[in-house]
């Protein structure tokens, strides 16, 4: 990054940005400068300078809170396998004897299996809600990509911006810097008192204080970028990003047009497809699961004055019945009607949120628009202007540096606000894009 005026070229390596002392600087010494910062390039990792696009898939990919919710796509995947399955079959053994009583000998002994069954598709019915389930957990992480993509785009814009508020400063500091040097000349010539020198050496403090807090702003803002890329907070990393065009925003009704993609939209319809399936699931559990049995049973019996008797064995066949008779579900379908209820009212809620958020958002970036087109147009170009005219007539002696720093502090508000306007105009275009789930990639530069 280069700045106006007589400013060196910055080293933005990391989180720290390094500017060489206001100066002119031989060929020798400049070209020596960037044999080096080009040799130290060389060994910084391939991936610390991305652009958006870049940012917003390592984002996707790296993020930890992201990594940490895909798998609740695995749970419900394995939740569908479990679905459906059959209980397990059970086996039955008995067995009796009179050998503690009167010990004639008589005993009986059976050896069975059972299965349930289910008899009205509750087991269809639990594996449609568990499909349900994996695409509602797909539908949230998709969600969450979305609001991710917009928080990494929130801090791209803010770095962008930060550093133009920085080279704006820089640029202030290369004027008071002329008029130091011009202040101190006409002090040595007893034309100027020394009030003017101390007045240009405070103006030029105070923008290397404000100079410090943007820096300060910028690093933070960086360690959180590099939270959301799912790295170390101090690693290296260099935002290549241009900033989007300062263009009108698409018309409102275009805006609206795009809320069928919202994931979170999606989401609310198939929390109400989950609830139609509880319902048909809650009916079928109605009828509880019908017991079949399969055995074999043998005994003997003695009976007075009868010769003993021999073993009879016997093939046995059991069917067990439940009747919904007391416990019909009437309750669970009621708690499910009423969760299909919900889910739609709020459907409903979220839709009138979501037009209600794109239509803020885009009038937010209209208004904006105007204003910096106001600025880019008309106040800035004769702000500029003035603190050109200021210099001028203060090395010609027609102006008190009062009056200068004055002029020059008055441009620097305007640009301040300008970048801060901006700042706003692209964190509302950054909450457009979320809010119609459409972020521009890094070579298209309309909202």
């Amino acid at each position: 990054m280069t700045t106006r005026g007589s400013i060196c070229p910055a080293v933005d390596v990391g989180l720290v940005v390094r500017r060489q002392p206001y100066c002119q600087r031989s060929a020798v010494w400049l070209l020596t400068s960037l044999l080096a910062f080009s040799v130290f390039a060389d060994a910084l990792p391939p991936d610390y300078a991305l652009n958006l696009q870049q940012l917003v898939a390592t984002a996707q990919r790296d993020n930890k809170d992201l990594r940490a919710a895909r798998y609740a796509v695995d749970i419900a995947r394995a939740r569908l396998l479990q679905a459906g399955t059959l209980p397990n079959p059970r086996i039955n053994v008995g067995a009796a004897s009179d050998a503690a009583f009167n010990n004639d000998g008589e005993y009986s002994a059976s050896l069975g299996i059972s299965q349930e069954f289910p008899i009205a598709g509750r087991l269809l019915r639990q594996k449609d809600v568990a499909r349900i389930d994996i695409e509602l957990a797909q539908a949230e992480i998709l969600d969450a990509e979305r609001r991710l993509a917009g928080e990494v785009a929130a801090n791209v814009y803010r770095v962008l911006v930060a550093d133009r508020q920085i080279e704006a400063r820089d640029a202030l500091s290369a004027v008071d810097e002329r008029l130091a040097h011009a202040a101190q000349s006409r002090f040595k010539a007893a034309e100027v008192s020394e009030l003017d020198v101390n007045t240009i050496a405070l103006d030029l403090q105070r923008l290397a204080q404000e100079r410090a807090l943007l820096q300060t702003e910028r690093t933070t803002t960086l360690q959180s970028l590099n939270r959301q890329l799912g790295r170390p907070t101090n690693a290296v990393l260099a935002v290549i990003e241009p900033l989007p065009a300062i263009n009108a925003a698409w018309s409102l009704d275009e805006a609206l047009s795009k809320i069928t993609r919202r994931p979170d939209l999606r989401l609310a319809q198939l929390q109400i497809n989950r609830a139609q399936a509880d319902i048909a699931l809650s009916r079928a559990q109605r009828w509880e699961d019908w017991s079949v049995g399969l055995g074999i049973q043998q005994d003997r019996r003695s009976i007075t004055g009868a010769p003993p008797q021999g073993a009879d064995r016997a093939l046995n066949l059991s069917v067990t019945i439940p009747l919904p008779l007391r416990n019909s579900s009437r309750g669970r379908i009621a708690g499910a009607e009423a969760v299909a209820a919900q889910a739609e009212a709020r459907a409903e809620a979220l839709r009138l949120e979501i037009e209600s958020e794109i239509a803020a958002a885009h009038a937010q970036v209209t208004s904006l628009h105007g204003l910096l087109h106001n600025y880019e147009t008309n106040l800035l170009p004769v702000s500029e202007r003035s603190v050109a005219l200021a210099e001028k007539g203060y090395t010609q002696g027609l102006l008190s540096i009062v009056e200068v720093v004055q002029v020059q502090r008055q441009h620097g508000e305007l640009k301040a606000a300008s970048l801060n306007t901006l700042d706003q105009y692209l964190q509302a275009l950054t909450r457009l894009r979320i809010a119609t789930a459409e972020f521009a990639s890094p070579t298209d530069t309309s909202p």
